[in-house]
């Protein structure tokens, strides 16, 4: 991971005079900035030896502050948080471009961090290629499933608090960071385990219990509840789900395509298992992670491939009758989660 990598280097003093962070998880991106300034700015002379450049129309101010000697301190650090000009959406004069190379290859009394949080650096362009040759371009990238896990067990840990492996993967998987395309960063998985533990001073052991009464549920772990219940014929439940999901907004024709979608996943799931393949092989052929994968395998024990093509089959219907105007949408989400079980 490159925010432990940074670490380690910082502690060896072995950081490039020059660095580029890019990738989408920001919150390392900006754990890292931080480890580098406790490390190198004493706060005392932070306005000497610190600055933060933005929306830069050209780099002279950025080249004053990087060509002049650090105040009472080994480093200057100068963060460029829109490195444009690394991309290919952006460039520099040849000027500006021959004064950051020399900075990268001569100035080592300030350090220089080049971010880019949303795109990727242009890897034919000659400070690129500079910088990847001294080996100073860190990718940030979003966690996986089973690092997500280890985070919040390590997050909860480092504050004293107890939770198993499973009720962190429980965590990880209701969080929504790991949903697809999810626009969830470690910032909001950090602010509910602080909720968490806020709510838990008092006992130390973290359950599902804690989570299920205190954790925002995203949108598509309502969607797997509200398959569990439907798959459960249990009316009652499906419809305090549903009602949650109305409640926080979530639009009606959005959860109709959520629970069209699981559908289609459950049907792929059963259709998998009939040629017999086995769990480990299913996971890998539909490219789904294991909490979802087990999920489906719960869902698929109490439905047969043709009751699935049955409802499949009724999704579209509804869902016609909605878009020509035949059926009221909220009618149609309410046949489709509890009228036709059954």
């Amino acid at each position: 991971m490159s925010y432990n990598l940074i670490k380690n280097l910082t502690d060896k003093n072995k950081l490039s005079n020059c660095l580029l962070f890019f990738g989408n998880e920001e919150y390392f991106i900006d754990c890292s900035i931080k480890y580098i300034k406790c490390k190198y700015i004493d706060g005392s002379y932070e306005d000497m030896n610190y600055a933060e450049f933005e929306k830069m129309s050209s780099l002279n101010d950025y080249f004053e502050f990087a060509d002049t000697f650090p105040f009472m301190s080994d480093k200057k650090l100068c963060i460029l948080k829109e490195a444009v000009f690394l991309t290919s959406a952006g460039s520099l004069d040849k000027k500006e471009e021959e004064k950051l190379v020399k900075i990268i290859d001569e100035n080592e009394s300030s350090i220089t961090i080049f971010v880019i949080k949303d795109g990727k650096p242009d890897s034919r362009k000659k400070i690129v290629k500079r910088l990847k040759d001294k080996k100073s371009v860190f990718e940030f990238n979003r966690l996986t499933e089973g690092e997500l896990t280890k985070y919040i067990t390590d997050e909860f840990k480092t504050n004293g608090f107890n939770i198993s492996m499973p009720d962190a993967n429980y965590m990880a998987n209701n969080s929504g960071y790991l949903e697809y395309e999810s626009t969830v960063s470690l910032y909001h998985v950090n602010n509910e385990i602080n909720k968490i533990m806020s709510h838990n001073k008092e006992k130390k052991n973290i359950t599902t219990s804690d989570l299920d009464l205190l954790l925002i549920k995203s949108v598509e772990s309502n969607i797997f509840r509200l398959v569990d219940y439907i798959c459960e014929n249990n009316k009652k439940k499906s419809f305090e789900i549903l009602n949650e999901m109305l409640l926080n907004n979530t639009p009606e024709q959005f959860i109709i395509h959520m629970i069209t979608r699981q559908y289609r996943m459950l049907y792929q799931y059963v259709i998998l298992q009939k040629k017999g393949y086995g769990y480990n092989d299913i996971m890998n052929k539909m490219k789904i992670k294991n909490f979802i994968a087990s999920k489906l395998a719960k869902q698929s024990k109490n439905l047969n491939k043709e009751t699935i093509e049955y409802y499949m089959r009724r999704f579209l219907e509804i869902d016609k009758k909605i878009k020509t105007g035949e059926m009221d949408i909220r009618v149609g989400l309410e046949l489709i989660t509890n009228g036709i079980i059954g």
